[in-house]
């Protein structure tokens, strides 16, 4: 008993909590009231009238503060409520709280190049507006709680390099969550303790980060709280532990919820106080700070992933990268990147500190299945004048220029109503190119075409090439492919007989095949069979197009689709250019909840939307190989989610893959690799997928420019589930995104190739041509294309 005791007294459970502070939303705008920030003060002013409190009584509670710098920091707060600056800084001062980064945007980190991130980090923390924590309190650990907890393996080396020590993630028991179904489960021990993430040759401190919701599961903060110490006196726990609980600011439970006494008497209901008054008591209990307990503690444990992790719906990526207007603006940030890779990054400075707060992740998500109609606004206002270089004289030949040497140009081009009627006759001239195709990708109304997408392949890597335009006086004749022998060396193309959609094929008996749908009020309505005709490709090459109607029950204006099928001599990729007209209904269910007012109507009969799914059969060496947006390539294998729980053996929706350009799905025998050009339709994360079984053999779809819905994955939970069930019922982000589809139009050129072995050589960097595009100087009657290839009903 003396020796449980020793223990009992040398052993804490250390207890922090942490406040986000971001008043900058995608589901409220930009008034202080309900209807925007006014909820954000009000809380935070609480917060920290609170932790005053319990300070004059003698408890040592102390908060860990990560604020927001570009909208909270230098607009919001210092109008509307600079008390709130002047307390945090006199607690960090007087009562040991403590500010980390988040960011200076509230940002996609993990969707940045190296100059983003890095400049997001470096500005959260100084900048000339003197809205930095160091500038605003005069220091700050050098700790970030990413925005959205996003994070991708290889910007590891990237956080050292910034100077940064460790991360917060959150390890939860809801879809709030960054990697806890992502490894093998920790005991409580190393759960609570930091760990030691490893990718490569480099590493990083986690700190596992946890919300009410997981009290919540626990019965309470006193419940987990008691859990622990005993098991350190049970000596199943021989470290201290800490529970560090991070959570939104705005959050209405950190204040007493509005509910009878005897219900908000029960953990959990009585907010900030309430969780301090369940602890504060106990003598094993001290409350840190997460720099303060890193400081004295060394991590417990090396664990590794592959997946890129954010919080959003079912622990991913879908709430910012799969709605049709996160593509309309992400596409405007692409554009805007290619110009400053071929420039060597000669922009402006206040063109990339737009750029900068317009990857602000409330430009993109947390709501669904749109955002308010305010932050709308303010996203495209922002990208409308991010691309700033001047064309050089309207006379000069047309110029294609790339960031590198390379074999594969790539472009869109605009042409001039009436200056070409017919793409057959279209006389393309480039010298040195061995081949050159161009395709059609719109129409005026008078029937010329306005906008074509060119292809161009050179012996040798050049780094810029000048475009010649004419026109044939005589009809050429065309080289038709029959469909049944359509393909590229390593892929062929057929029709299923059943669905008349495109099946793809190699020489290895890999299969893939393809289907469009919507699922509307829960059934599954596929597109229209589809009718295919031969297709003609200016200059040389050869497709085949499928395309057909969209229809829903009920619908006020239907939709097509049409998937035209391209190839060019002397690439092996066969080349896919898709576009989706989706069909219109009414919309009539109203946008709004204790958290959300987006300001606009919606179907909520839309529930999943799949323009163009890819299926193939898995297996336990099956990888999903991606590339980030510094270039980076990073895999994790599919079998990953049941290794950690084997219930996720079959996962409904995982968007674990952020596609700068490129995804690659097989083994390390073969392979299905997509590339799609980031400056016509262009996607912070373009793929989500599911996995599915059917008689033992496993199956993943992937659902490019869609979105899947269905159940959340398993969660190890004390509740049985209920705090997941209540997590779906309760927080507005757990809404379908297929609403926002309702009426849209999106138009995407994408390249697919079999690989053998793994994705590198000629293969990968044609792909990365293809993905990366070039920048177009000059040009008369044919010019850079700068209009939107996506178009939202809302």
């Amino acid at each position: 008993m003396k020796q449980n005791n020793e223990v009992s007294t040398q052993l804490k459970v250390h207890v922090g909590f942490g406040f986000h502070v971001n008043c900058y939303h995608s589901y409220r705008g930009d008034t202080p009231d309900k209807y925007g920030f006014g909820g954000d003060i009000r809380i935070i002013r609480h917060i920290i009238e609170t932790l005053d409190n319990w300070n004059k009584k003698g408890v040592a509670v102390k908060g860990t503060w990560d604020f927001e710098n570009a909208y909270s920091i230098e607009k919001i707060l210092p109008k509307y409520a600079p008390d709130i600056i002047e307390n945090v800084k006199r607690r960090q001062n007087e009562n040991g709280d403590e500010n980390i980064l988040m960011g200076y945007n509230n940002g996609a980190m993990s969707a940045m190049t190296e100059k983003e991130f890095l400049a997001s980090i470096n500005m959260a923390i100084t900048n000339d507006k003197k809205s930095g924590l160091k500038d605003v309190f005069g220091d700050c650990e050098m700790i970030i709680r990413p925005q959205e907890v996003m994070f991708t393996p290889a910007q590891t080396s990237l956080y050292r390099k910034a100077g940064v020590k460790a991360l917060c993630l959150y390890y939860s028991c809801v879809p709030f969550d960054a990697f806890r179904t992502l490894i093998p489960q920790l005991d409580d021990e190393k759960a609570f303790n930091p760990l030691t993430y490893v990718y490569k040759d480099d590493d990083i401190i986690i700190m596992p980060t946890y919300s009410q919701s997981d009290l919540m599961d626990c019965g309470g903060l006193r419940k987990l709280v008691t859990s622990l110490h005993q098991k350190q006196i049970n000596k199943e726990i021989n470290n201290d532990v800490f529970i560090f609980i991070n959570m939104d600011a705005d959050s209405f439970l950190w204040e007493k919820l509005s509910l009878p006494n005897f219900i908000t008497k029960r953990p959990n209901m009585g907010g900030l106080n309430g969780l301090i008054e369940e602890v504060y008591d106990l003598d094993y209990v001290t409350f840190n700070t997460v720099g303060k307990y890193l400081n004295n503690h060394q991590p417990l444990e090396k664990i590794t992933f592959g997946q890129d992790t954010a919080d959003g719906n079912f622990n991913g990526y879908s709430s910012w990268a799969e709605k049709p207007f996160n593509r309309k603006i992400w596409t405007r940030i692409e554009r805007a990147r290619t110009v400053a890779r071929v420039n060597k990054e000669k922009e402006s400075k206040e063109t990339f500190e737009n750029r900068i707060r317009l990857l602000s992740t409330t430009h993109f998500g947390l709501a669904s299945p749109v955002l308010n109609i305010t932050r709308e606004k303010s996203a495209l206002s922002l990208s409308e004048n991010l691309i700033t270089t001047k064309e050089e004289s309207s006379k000069k030949d047309l110029t294609l220029k790339s960031h590198k040497p390379q074999k594969i140009f790539a472009v869109q081009l605009a042409i001039e109503q009436g200056f070409c009627n017919d793409i057959s006759k279209l006389k393309i001239n480039i010298e040195g190119a061995k081949s050159v195709a161009a395709i059609p990708m719109y129409y005026y109304d008078a029937g010329s075409v306005k906008s074509i997408f060119l292809i161009c392949k050179f012996n040798k890597k050049i780094k810029e090439c000048q475009v010649k335009f004419s026109f044939i006086e005589n009809e050429r004749s065309e080289n038709i492919i029959p469909l049944n022998s359509f393909g590229t060396n390593n892929l062929k193309l057929e029709q299923d007989e059943k669905t008349g959609f495109p099946v793809f094929t190699n020489h290895k008996d890999m299969e893939i095949k393809t289907e469009g749908y919507i699922v509307y009020k829960n059934k599954k309505v596929r597109f229209e069979k589809p009718n295919v005709k031969n297709i003609q490709i200016g200059k040389s090459g050869n497709g085949w197009s499928f395309y057909g109607d969209i229809h829903l029950p009920k619908e006020q204006t239907a939709g097509f689709y049409r998937y035209n099928f391209f190839m060019i001599e002397g690439i092996d990729l066969l080349f896919l250019d898709s576009e989706i007209q989706y069909p219109y209904t009414t919309e009539t269910d109203q946008i709004s909840s204790q958290a959300s007012n987006l300001g606009r109507y919606s179907d909520n009969k839309w529930v999943e939307v799949s323009p163009f799914a890819f299926t193939l059969k898995t297996n336990e060496n099956t990888n999903i190989v991606k590339r980030d947006f510094t270039g980076n390539m990073s895999a994790y294998s599919v079998s990953d989610f049941g290794k950690a729980f084997k219930e996720n053996e079959c996962v409904d929706v995982f968007n674990h893959q952020l596609t700068g350009g490129i995804l690659c799905v097989g083994d390390n025998k073969n392979s299905f690799a997509i590339a799609h050009s980031r400056n016509v339709l262009g996607s912070m994360a373009h793929c989500p997928m599911r996995l599915r079984k059917h008689d033992e053999v496993k199956y993943l779809s992937m659902n490019p420019f869609g979105t899947y819905f269905g159940k959340q994955r398993y969660f190890p939970t004390k509740s049985n589930g209920v705090v997941v069930e209540l997590y779906d019922a309760t927080m507005p982000q757990a809404q379908s995104l297929a609403p926002a589809y309702n009426g849209a139009y999106e138009h995407s050129i994408q390249a697919l190739s079999f690989v053998e072995g793994e994705l590198s050589g000629e293969t990968k960097e044609f792909l990365e041509a293809i993905a990366d595009g070039v920048i177009v100087e000059g040009g008369t009657h044919i010019h850079a294309f700068n209009e939107d290839n996506v178009q939202c009903n809302n």
